[in-house]
């Protein structure tokens, strides 16, 4: 199963209001479209980022595709990145809704993106919904210590639940701090990539 960042589909540097929405697409346009080609042509699953287009500012929604290149669940995300300086909400819409975990390659599948790594209490509810296996899809954005709150929290909320705990961030030089990472339930670490973009395989028991 592959696992790709928040804003895979694509991230505005500049104007981000405008070419968000432009960029949008519903959950059944080119780009799912195309991540469903690569699902049948290599037989693997695939969760990533997407903006997903409403009738206003689009959802950050991740999408999840079996091999078949089936869509088998999306999450919106619910706790935009209003922190720091930024407003994510002046860019997206918030969902309104937890993900329903799923059954995948990699066990019963839960999502929480970037920002909602920051409230322990998102994490729990995947795992009280028969999560094994929590997917943290992130555009971590550099700054102080930045680094040392993705890799501790992501720790945390293995330890806290009992999962294994998968953050897949974006690599944009200057802007995000990379280091994809992974954890056991225990807190042991799988794995971990540097600044540059590169692929993690790790085995989930």
């Amino acid at each position: 199963m592959l696992f790709l960042p928040e804003y895979s589909m694509y991230y505005a540097k500049v104007n981000a209001r405008s070419k968000n929405i432009e960029a949008a697409e519903p959950c059944d346009g080119p780009f799912i479209i195309a991540l469903g080609e690569l699902c049948r042509r290599y037989g693997l699953w695939i969760a990533a980022g997407m903006y997903e287009r409403t009738d206003g500012l689009p959802y950050n929604t991740i999408a999840v595709l079996d091999d078949r290149g089936s869509l088998r669940g999306t999450h919106r995300k619910n706790r935009l990145y209003d922190a720091f300086g930024y407003r994510e909400s002046d860019e997206c819409r918030a969902g309104d809704k937890p993900f329903s975990p799923i059954e995948t390659p990699a066990g019963k599948l839960g999502i929480i993106t970037c920002f909602e790594l920051r409230f322990p209490a998102l994490a729990a509810e995947q795992k009280a919904r028969g999560a094994e296996t929590l997917f943290v899809p992130a555009g971590w954005v550099q700054g102080e210590n930045k680094l040392l709150h993705w890799r501790t929290l992501l720790c945390a909320r293995a330890i806290e639940n009992g999962l294994t705990v998968l953050g897949a961030d974006q690599y944009a030089p200057g802007k995000f701090v990379g280091h994809s990472m992974a954890f056991q339930p225990d807190g042991t670490a799988l794995g971990e990539l540097g600044e540059e973009q590169d692929l993690l395989i790790v085995k989930i028991n």
